[in-house]
């Protein structure tokens, strides 16, 4: 008969195996997690820099690995494709564009967008101090420096809404060489906020900014985009992308010394701390983490951005932008709601008791507050009337004298802060006089009013005018 021993030890052993698999296991899950993980390459649009620090700092802090993905970030430069194309030929399921990837997306190019990074554009002209260029009037007749479109759009835009025919300006492409600007090849150049003016002040180069914003025109850049394919097969993974990556944002605008320490190590050693510093100073300005949530996008905005491009003749219309905003898939885990709703019910029966006896007042409580609602939405007609009245020439319709007059401060006080030359014209109508005795007051009235018409139409929206007094304009 055999020995009963084995059989009794080898239950034990089995447990110890299974045991110390289970630790072997547990121990090398994150590596075969890792391993087996598909790379996701992002590319940048231009040289490392402090202008992708966010994609930097997620991959340095560990954010992109806590999300399970394995995160390769490829440079751009002038001798590198257009980010959207390595996107759309499948050398990147990422990839950084400016507006622009909103003309890609009416063409037809499965582009999504996911977070724009900056909420304004840091593109500007850039002109030399001697230049005799003040704003966007002055560049009519001058030599223009520019990428090609869609790029730089939003310096067009500031052109023509100042009146300037695009067809007949002197464009040149940019060849990327700022010493064009400095001895004399061109007259603007288009320039990135962050960089060229860093680059002039440290040659002791005077110069001056036209930035588009302060025209009106508010464009987006930065902007994180993928395809459509990737965002409709992985929606979990470019959900957990897009958070890594403004999570690295967070913290590179919160440790700007850190941040700028590692790009210069890691990315860009050619660039020094200073620069790196004015750069970080100058995008977090257009950047706006403490007033607009990181990433944000607003879609009436990127339809008037892409009207903007329509209207340029960059994309041939029409603006149909379904599914060009990346949306959420993100499923909702109800079960503790749900149960958190029945524990409730027992709550919801005695607050209805009491909601029972309360019914009286809220219903008191509502008329009043509609009384006094109803009495603020007079009392603000009143005051819209009132100052309407108070700054508005009746007969006219323009400004009158006094609100003119504070116009006029506030409109000195930005010449005087810019630099830029403010023209002031006085105009009156010759022998009125003679027109009210001859035909009357109403007729001389009447002449007051086409003539403020004649004026109005003849203006920019960004003059003013006023009835300074009798037949007097200003």
């Amino acid at each position: 008969m055999s020995d009963p021993a084995p059989m009794r030890t080898l239950p034990c052993r089995l447990r110890r195996v299974l045991l110390a698999l289970t630790l072997i296991a547990g121990l090398l899950a994150p590596l075969w997690v890792a391993a087996s993980a598909q790379p996701m390459r992002l590319q940048l649009r231009w040289l490392h820099q402090f202008q992708f620090a966010g994609y930097y700092m997620a991959l340095e802090k560990g954010y992109y690995a806590e999300e399970g993905l394995q995160v390769e970030i490829l440079e751009g430069g002038p001798r590198v494709p257009k980010p959207v194309d390595a996107l759309l030929e499948g050398r990147a399921e990422f990839a950084i564009g400016n507006s622009g990837v909103v003309v890609e997306r009416m063409a037809g190019r499965p582009v999504v967008a996911l977070a724009a990074v900056m909420q304004n554009s840091p593109i500007v002209w850039l002109v030399r101090a001697d230049s005799g260029i003040f704003g966007p009037q002055d560049l009519a007749d001058r030599k223009l420096m520019l990428m090609p479109p869609p790029e730089s759009a939003e310096l067009l835009l500031t052109l023509r809404s100042e009146g300037i025919d695009l067809d007949k300006l002197d464009i040149q492409p940019t060849n990327y060489n700022l010493k064009d600007l400095v001895e004399g090849r061109t007259d603007a150049y288009d320039a990135y906020v962050s960089n060229e003016p860093f680059w002039l002040a440290q040659q002791g180069v005077e110069h001056r900014m036209i930035r588009p914003r302060d025209y009106g025109v508010h464009f987006y850049s930065d902007v994180l985009v993928t395809r459509e394919d990737i965002a409709r097969r992985d929606p979990r993974r470019v959900e957990a992308f897009v958070r890594a990556s403004l999570r690295g944002w967070q913290y590179a605008l919160e440790n700007v010394d850190e941040t700028i320490a590692l790009i210069q190590r890691q990315y860009a050693p050619s660039k020094s701390l200073e620069h790196l510093r004015y750069e970080a100073q100058e995008l977090g300005k257009l950047i706006m983490p403490d007033l607009v949530q990181l990433g944000h996008m607003n879609p009436a905005r990127w339809e008037t951005i892409a009207n903007s491009y329509v209207q340029l003749g960059m994309s041939p219309g029409p603006v149909e932008l379904d599914g060009f905003l990346f949306q959420s898939q993100q499923r909702v885990d109800y079960g503790p709601l749900y149960r958190i709703a029945a524990a409730s019910t027992v709550l919801v029966l005695v607050a209805a008791a009491l909601a029972w006896r309360f019914a009286s007042l809220n219903r008191r409580l509502q008329a009043e507050a509609s009384r006094r609602q109803k009495a603020e939405s007079e009392l603000r007609e009143s005051r819209d009337r009132l100052e309407i009245l108070a700054n508005t020439d009746r007969l006219t319709g323009l400004w009158n004298r006094l609100h003119f007059e504070t116009q006029a401060d506030e409109e000195l006080k930005r010449c005087a802060r810019y630099h830029y030359p403010l023209a002031l014209l006085f105009i009156d109508i010759d022998h009125f006089k003679s027109i009210n005795d001859q035909h009357g007051h109403g007729e001389g009235d009447r002449v007051l009013c086409a003539v403020a018409s004649t004026l109005r139409q003849v203006l920019r929206s960004s003059d003013t005018l006023c009835r300074w007094g009798g037949e007097e304009f200003l």
